[in-house]
């Protein structure tokens, strides 16, 4: 089916926009919130433990090899993937909502697991280092072109379930959003100080991801699951912003 086809007056009533398009962003963030204050929880609980693995630089960044992040690490991964079977699960009985709100639970759970705390967990020796993937830094360029190839691709030929969807795109977000301000200031660190690509980029690049979430929500999206969907674009705008702008 598909969900969405550009057209020259709104796509759905405007309490169907509202409702589906905009609100639900209510939920995500709720789930955001209790996600990351346990997160924080674990390193803080784990911040006068012996780290894990020593103390080194792994891309212009120092680790935190907390025992506590570990833990979270290797519990978030698997529970990810639970929860991304349970979001299958109910996407396939038709209960679109439910699956969203599971699925992006997963995906958020996926993104803290392998974007936040593996990279963490590198082991330096005397003629190399051993590391995972620092997917926000400008290092894992190449991950996220071939990955937006493969999204594509997958999209075209219905790869996924509607809750698998929602699990991948949970984890994609949350990843190209930190990419487009961390990633890319290599690019430009010769033209302009760190502080101020934040702020610009977070702000332009933010507008322009809620401005394309809006259009695409009114103008576009022909069911439930595509305005959902935008929903979830929306957010990932306004956490560029937020996050950019504030430079949380």
């Amino acid at each position: 089916m598909k969900h969405f086809a550009w057209s020259g007056k709104p796509a759905a009533s405007s309490r169907e926009i509202v409702k589906e398009g905009i609100l639900p962003i209510g939920g995500i963030l709720g789930i955001t919130v209790v996600l990351v204050g346990i997160f924080y929880l674990c390193l803080y609980l784990g911040s006068g433990m012996e780290p894990v693995v020593p103390v080194h630089m792994d891309d212009g960044e120092t680790v935190d090899p907390n025992p506590m992040r570990m833990a979270f690490m290797l519990t978030g991964f698997v529970l990810s993937f639970i929860l991304a079977y349970f979001a299958d699960r109910r996407g396939k009985m038709g209960q679109v909502l439910p699956a969203f709100f599971i699925g992006y639970t997963g995906g958020t759970l996926f993104w803290q697991s392998v974007g936040e705390c593996a990279w963490h967990f590198s082991i330096e020796g005397e003629d190399y280092l051993m590391c995972f993937p620092h997917l926000e830094g400008a290092s894992a360029l190449f991950l996220v072109i071939v990955t937006t190839i493969l999204l594509v691709y997958c999209y075209k030929h219905q790869a996924f379930s509607w809750g698998v969807w929602v699990f991948v795109l949970s984890f994609v977000g949350n990843w190209f959003g930190h990419f487009v301000l961390i990633g890319t200031y290599p690019l430009v660190h010769t033209l302009l100080e760190e502080e101020v690509w934040f702020k610009g980029a977070g702000a332009i690049l933010g507008v322009l991801t809620c401005f394309g979430a809006l259009l695409l929500n009114i103008y576009a999206a022909k069911d439930t699951k595509a305005r959902l969907c935008c929903c979830l674009m929306l957010y990932f705008g306004i956490g560029i912003i937020v996050t950019g702008v504030a430079g949380l």
